[in-house]
């Protein structure tokens, strides 16, 4: 009886906790919901229209596990000279970059893509290896919000790995 009892706390603890990691997964920065980021910063302006490679901005993907969020210096570079905006004046992001350049502050992005912790993923072997950012981040040229394109799940990347004939075993991405 007292097994029972037991085995049926167990089974609702794991309905529960599934049941909100299910949700958890559907909202914010993780799991495809809608990110608000500090200064509604256009994709598709930069990498579209002005095509601005990704590698200007987020340029430690070559070299480093991390992509790299952008600095405040990144973006102040073509915007703001001698503490003065450049063009675009009248703009609401252009005001909200001179405002964090003004304070000195860094500008707090929301991070919209990130693998799971018991998992690696080392950007510059992929950019090495030929993988494009749009493979993954899908077309950012045309976002004018970046979204979660795609959800980061092991059974994705191995069909990955295995279409492009690359190692599947598990120390690949666990260690």
């Amino acid at each position: 009886m007292v097994r029972a009892r037991w085995a049926a706390f167990g089974l609702a603890s794991v309905i529960v906790l599934a049941g909100t990691g299910i949700i958890a997964a559907t909202q914010g920065p993780f799991g495809g919901g809608e990110v608000v980021q500090p200064i509604a910063f256009p994709h598709d302006l930069h990498a579209g229209n002005d095509r601005i490679p990704c590698m200007y901005c987020h340029s430690s993907a070559d070299r480093s596990v991390d992509a790299g969020i952008p600095a405040l210096d990144v973006c102040a570079g073509c915007h703001i000279a001698a503490g003065q905006l450049l063009f675009r004046r009248d703009s609401t992001r252009t005001q909200q970059l001179l405002a964090y350049w003004t304070a000195q502050r860094p500008i707090p992005w929301v991070r919209v893509y990130k693998v799971a912790d018991h998992a690696h993923f080392p950007h510059m072997r992929h950019v090495k290896g030929g993988v494009t950012c749009q493979e993954c981040h899908g077309p950012v040229e045309t976002m004018a919000t970046i979204r979660l394109n795609q959800e980061l799940w092991m059974g994705w990347c191995v069909e990955c790995h295995r279409a492009r004939q690359v190692r599947t075993d598990c120390a690949v991405c666990h260690y």
